[in-house]
């Protein structure tokens, strides 16, 4: 087992799209994952771009610094596509080398650490291509490389596995919810579907078509006036706003919008906070159970609170929404609500500015619901919230499986068993 240079064991490459067969354009994540190009090709001369092709690797070199990762990835897939002229792509040359091993060795945070390290002094701190080349990297024998490999991968596929269930339970919540509260099919105390049996409805003019009998279009306001909920309130600390410098491994949660996930927010790679410090904060204390949504630049994100944490800590981009009375409302229904592609159009309506989106505490209190009778509420969240835990115990799974996956690369460098 020894240690080898980048450099002598790939070769770098720069197939042009001469032919234009290649129609495909990716670029590549911090993740490392190639992903659709969002850039404006419009009147572009695709011939100019790189090819890759499958086991060939694709970086992008130019902003290490600022980002503080390698924008790299290899190719899997079974067509050849194309990236920007300004990216290196290279491939295996030597036969001790596994492509998929490298791509591993590419994963770490070590490596990482190691190409930031090398930036040069620019404002978005590129990384010089020979100091990319003059990175070592450990190599075992094939065997083991393959071992490795297939573990990685074993792990991979389980997460992917996860994933696709919480996809499908999702979806199977949000079909619920267009039954019950779109097509007004919910189960009437006869236990038979209300608009199909012959339940009364009467017009609504807002909503300019018919809605069950009792239900109404209420603002957000309606709810805390009428004590379903409390104030919805955001984490705006003002000059105690707790700063990088502040945290600890430790404490108290401090949730930013990047913890706010698809399915959860991520309360194990978020920042902690010391429990003095968090004393020291008046507001933005979110609970077990309660509903956050993001509201300053990205906008309407959405996931219900699961935690064993006393409370966590919410930066100001955050508001959370507590339940007051749960024989008027749950959880599980606002945030139904709030995920509902109505709503999410309305969040984004009201949250217009001329720099970047945003829409304040005080005017989400005007966003509209339809807002049903307490009982429906009441079964609606009977059938849901099961689900919902089941999505959340999914994503703590893996959320584990990642952190295996993150040691195991950590040691490719011991080999530790």
């Amino acid at each position: 087992m020894s240690y080898k240079r980048l450099g002598d064991m790939v070769k770098f490459i720069s197939n042009k799209n001469t032919d234009g067969n290649a129609t495909v354009l990716f670029g590549i994540n911090i993740d490392k994952f190639f992903m659709p190009s969002v850039a404006n090709i419009i009147g572009v001369d695709l011939k100019k771009y790189k090819v890759v092709k499958k086991y060939q690797f694709a970086c992008n070199r130019m902003h290490v610094g600022r980002d503080k990762r390698l924008p790299i990835s290899m190719s899997t897939f079974g067509y050849d596509f194309i990236v920007s002229p300004a990216y290196d792509v290279f491939e295996v040359t030597s036969s001790d080398v596994l492509p998929e091993y490298l791509m591993l060795w590419f994963r770490r945070k070590e490596f990482d650490r190691q190409c930031w390290f090398y930036t040069d002094a620019d404002v978005r701190g590129g990384l010089h291509l020979d100091a990319l080349k003059s990175i070592e990297v450990k190599i075992p024998s094939i065997e083991e490389q393959r071992q490795i490999v297939a573990q990685y991968e074993t792990i991979a596929n389980k997460i992917k596995v996860n994933e696709q269930i919480c996809e499908k339970l999702e979806a199977t919540a949000q079909a619920i919810y267009k039954h019950w509260f779109v097509d007004f099919e919910f189960s009437n105390e006869a236990g038979k579907l209300y608009k199909s049996s012959g339940g009364k409805m009467v017009w609504n003019d807002e909503l300019g078509k018919e809605i069950p009998e009792g239900w109404g279009i209420v603002k957000l306001q309606h709810l805390i006036d009428n004590d379903y909920i409390f104030k919805n309130q955001d984490g705006n600390h003002g000059e105690i706003h707790p700063k990088s410098s502040d945290f600890v491994h430790k404490g108290v949660p401090f949730v930013m919008v990047n913890n706010v996930k698809k399915y959860c927010a991520d309360l194990t790679n978020c920042n902690f906070i010391s429990n003095d410090q968090a004393r020291k904060l008046r507001i933005g204390f979110a609970k077990d159970n309660d509903v956050l949504i993001t509201h300053k630049a990205t906008i309407g994100k959405t996931v219900m609170l699961f935690t064993n944490h006393e409370k966590v800590v919410l930066t100001p981009q955050i508001t959370y929404y507590r339940i007051k009375d749960k024989h008027k409302m749950r959880s599980s229904f606002l945030y139904s609500v709030f995920k509902s592609q109505e709503f999410q159009n309305q969040f984004a309506a009201f949250s217009e500015q001329s720099t970047r989106s945003y829409l304040s505490i005080l005017n989400q209190r005007f966003l509209e619901i339809l807002l049903p009778t307490s009982n429906v509420i009441i079964n609606y969240d009977k059938q849901t919230a099961v689900l919902l835990k089941q999505i959340y115990n999914y994503t703590q799974i893996n959320q584990k499986l990642k952190q295996l996956q993150s040691l195991l690369l950590s040691r490719l460098a011991t080999l530790e068993k």
